[in-house]
């Protein structure tokens, strides 16, 4: 059995009325959070609320509305008890007033959302536990449990309650570093480290090339006249056209859509992805340096190489040429992402819930585009 398949945790009955937290949970890194939390969790939330509370942590996820956000509308599972707390893991970013929220309650409907995101990814499984208690007692009695709820605020988190008046508050994160810590959350959920192995054609290209550099003199040549500042402009080059190739011949760079995507977001989304695709490309980058780097020492006889560079070979000219086909190879790579589709793009890039909330938009976006279609056609027949 997996690890998000053992981790369906079955209610504990209790003597006596006692109240009931389900902590739902999305498949991947909110998952993985709710088992390290399962063991002690219940008795963390008894001991601070001083109630009989039974938890139970189950999988599930918050739907999606037709913008590519989540919302607890329609996702708070209908066959609990009238007094039940649900409390959502989600792997989704959630803003509000375009500030980054790791937290938000609902009393009518008895449930909260913790965003990952916005938890950073530091000692995540405890910001996250401080959140679910802070969050159930909100919900459950936030006259008594005043000073839990409040436990999670500081100089730069705040809750803030909904002018609306739906009953809501939202745990705001009002600094510039709230943002950084949302977008490494989310470039932690897309975890860009696998970014290498998916991409077949990629990759295929890239050690083509690189090996390309191993094989030819010249570029043993040229490679040790170059100066380690243009070894490294040229890295740096390379990296950035793989990168931009990546976003743009994938359409991975948002834009508003019809004022449905405000500024606001396409920001969050975009610097998350330009820090993940890069993260991945330099990852890759340096797996096939030591590739190269080894290949190059297995390949060149050290007094050949001293021949034909016309001085004696050193560990330094072995590095030279694998860096410098290594570069060559990350540019031919790009051109070689064209082999990968779309959607093993999209797989290798993003984790589940942003593949999932990028395919709403698509689809989205393609309605939108048949019905110009076909009211340009009626006009031409009229």
């Amino acid at each position: 059995m997996s690890a998000e398949g053992a981790m369906l945790v079955e209610r504990k009955g209790v003597a006596g009325l006692s109240r009931g937290l389900r902590i739902v949970a999305e498949r991947g890194l909110p998952t993985t959070i709710a088992n390290k939390l399962r063991d002690g969790l219940e008795a963390k939330v008894r001991e601070d609320l001083g109630e009989t509370i039974d938890v139970s942590i189950e999988q599930g996820s918050l739907l999606l509305d037709p913008e590519g956000e989540v919302h607890l509308g329609g996702s708070v599972p209908r066959n609990r008890k009238t007094d039940d707390v649900v409390i959502f893991l989600t792997e989704m970013p959630r803003l509000w007033g375009g500030k980054p929220t790791p937290a938000e309650i609902d009393l009518q409907r008895m449930a909260g959302i913790i965003s990952l995101p916005a938890c950073g990814v530091r000692r995540v499984a405890r910001v996250v536990e401080r959140l679910i208690v802070a969050s159930a007692a909100g919900i459950i009695r936030q006259d008594i449990h005043e000073d839990l709820l409040y436990a999670v605020q500081s100089k730069n988190h705040h809750w803030t309650d909904d002018s609306s008046g739906q009953a809501k508050s939202t745990l705001v994160v009002e600094t510039r570093w709230g943002w950084v810590r949302t977008v490494i959350g989310m470039m932690r959920i897309n975890q860009p480290w696998k970014l290498v192995a998916s991409l077949k054609g990629v990759m295929a290209a890239a050690v083509a090339t690189s090996s390309f550099g191993v094989f030819y003199t010249s570029i043993w040549q040229m490679a040790s006249v170059l100066s380690p500042l243009r070894l490294l402009l040229i890295s740096g080059f390379s990296v950035a056209v793989m990168t931009t190739w990546l976003i743009a011949a994938n359409h991975l760079w948002e834009t508003k859509s019809s004022g449905r995507f405000s500024a606001v977001w396409a920001r969050l989304y975009n610097s998350t992805t330009i820090f993940t695709v890069l993260t991945g490309v330099v990852f890759m980058y340096l797996g096939l340096y030591v590739v190269t780097f080894v290949s190059s020492m297995v390949v060149i006889d050290e007094t050949f190489l001293t021949e034909q560079l016309g001085k004696e070979a050193s560990l330094h000219d072995y590095g030279s040429l694998a860096w410098l086909s290594t570069s060559m190879g990350v540019i031919a790579g790009a051109l070689g992402s064209n082999a990968d589709s779309h959607e093993s793009i999209l797989r290798a890039t993003f984790g589940r819930r942003e593949q999932e909330r990028r395919k709403t938009l698509d689809e989205l976006n393609q309605d939108e585009q048949n019905e110009e279609d076909i009211t340009v056609t009626k006009e031409d027949f009229e």
